[in-house]
């Protein structure tokens, strides 16, 4: 088995085993996403360090993971590729420390909250750079979330803390990010597999951020050394693969509507392990993000919902009169 992708397979399509298992690894693996502000936060390093320890040890676990897959044989690159690769690392681990730093200025909640509008910095993406004019659908459902975001930003509210409305902002800065990484991935993924994709990510990440991080403080408390452990092989190596092995067997219906048992269980671990609730006025714009993103990836069509409740009602009045 080699590094490149083969072409489509024919035949029969994935069988009913096959969706409920990548079901399950879509659902272990959001689990494991909902825990990773927890670990960074009990790990106590700096965002730069634990970027670091997580694209190293990722590197390895991954790299490992795929040579024995056989993965890395015949595995080459050309010029495009490689720009493509090396540019998406840096979007992608500059996300993270984004990420990482937004966890310790607002909550692990609002910040995995914040992040899922995501998808939609991608649709902007994707019309500012390739001019891909988005559905009447995508954009309502793109002034919902950005209505949600407002809401939970409360930029009119004055916060006793003023880490808040910046934290909210180093959120906002690794979904962009993602976003861009997104884009820069997309080509490559149609010849290269997506383990290796992320081997690439990793390796370009350990080797960049070694400047950056602080080897004078490393993690000293069994606690400390356990969580950065877990960011590495659990966080990174485990649940990328169960992400790639859900993407080849789960329908996408099923992956979109499982991805937002990551927020979920971010919010709870929030609660759980700091004590930290949600106020009203941030729930309701946290619902409406997730909502307003869980709708968009699940393709639903809201001008034909009402359409199908006019009509109802319509058919009802007629039938009464």
């Amino acid at each position: 088995m080699s590094g490149r992708l083969d072409g489509p397979a024919h035949g029969r399509g994935p069988q009913l085993s096959d969706e409920r298992l990548g079901q399950l690894y879509m659902a272990i693996a959001m689990v494991i996403s909902g825990t990773i502000g927890f670990f960074v936060l009990m790990s106590q390093q700096s965002p730069f360090n634990v970027v670091w320890f997580r694209c190293a040890i990722g590197s390895v676990g991954l790299a490992t993971y795929c040579f024995f897959r056989g993965y890395l044989r015949s595995l080459r690159l050309d010029r495009k590729e490689c720009v493509n690769l090396f540019f998406g690392a840096l979007t992608l681990i500059a996300n993270w420390c984004f990420l990482f730093t937004a966890y310790r200025l607002t909550s692990v909640g609002i910040t995995t909250v914040v992040y899922n509008v995501q998808p939609f910095l991608l649709l902007i993406a994707g019309f500012l750079v390739r001019r891909e004019r988005p559905s009447r659908v995508a954009i309502v459902w793109l002034v919902l979330s950005f209505t949600g975001l407002v809401v939970l930003a409360q930029p009119g509210v004055q916060h006793d803390d003023r880490a808040y409305g910046l934290g909210i902002a180093c959120a906002l800065a690794a979904a962009t990010l993602y976003a861009a990484t997104t884009l820069f991935t997309r080509s490559l993924s149609r010849s290269l597999r997506p383990e290796l994709i992320a081997v690439g990510h990793m390796v370009i990440g350990a080797v960049v951020f070694i400047p950056l991080a602080n080897f004078h403080d490393l993690p000293a408390s069994p606690s400390q050394v356990t969580a950065i452990a877990a960011l590495g092989l659990v966080h990174t190596t485990f649940m990328y693969i169960l992400l790639y092995g859900a993407f080849k067997k789960a329908a996408t219906s099923s992956i979109a509507v499982l991805s937002f048992v990551y927020p979920l269980v971010a919010v709870t671990v929030d609660f759980f392990a700091f004590g930290r609730m949600l106020t009203p006025a941030q729930l309701g714009g946290g619902v409406l993000i997730v909502a307003s993103a869980a709708a968009y990836a699940s393709g639903v069509n809201p001008f034909s919902t009402v359409s199908r409740l006019a009509s109802r009602s319509g058919k009802k009045s007629t039938h009464g009169a």
